[in-house]
């Protein structure tokens, strides 16, 4: 009996947990645990190039536009697994999600027009591996400055 009540109570205790974490956080870990998924299972292969922001690249008030830019190539990952297919689906639409668009940015609308943020286009071409890892370190970035 006392075994089955300490089992009920710390599942009780996890599912609070749990539910005390901002829904924010949640996705930002969703996304970088299938982004991850996709990193260890997607082709290797060299001959892709996307054009790939770095921390380095990134003004304070551009990290919604690198983060777009990073989502809108996503689906370019060569991968040939369906449930790989199923994490780049997944990575593509969470970041599209106004919960995480609008809190990557702390900057005022008037900051990000005179910021003048790079256009996807401009960054340096890489060739996936390197691109997943620097998608990864702004996600850490930004999960960072939620938590």
């Amino acid at each position: 009996m006392k075994a089955s009540v300490c089992f009920v109570f710390a599942v009780v205790c996890w599912i609070a947990a749990q539910a005390e974490e901002s829904p924010k956080i949640l996705t930002l870990s969703k996304v970088m645990n299938e982004l991850n998924k996709i990193n260890h299972g997607m082709i290797k292969d060299k001959s892709i190039r996307l054009n790939s922001p770095t921390i380095n690249d990134l003004k304070d008030c551009c990290v919604a536009s690198a983060l777009e830019c990073f989502r809108s190539q996503v689906l370019d990952l060569s991968v040939t697994d369906a449930k790989l297919k199923r994490s780049q689906k997944i990575v593509f639409n969470e970041l599209r999600k106004s919960l995480i668009v609008n809190s990557v940015s702390t900057c005022k609308p008037e900051e990000i027009q005179t910021s003048q943020c790079k256009s996807c286009d401009s960054y340096n071409k890489v060739d996936s591996p390197i691109f997943v890892q620097n998608f990864l370190t702004l996600l850490q970035k930004i999960y960072a400055s939620q938590a």
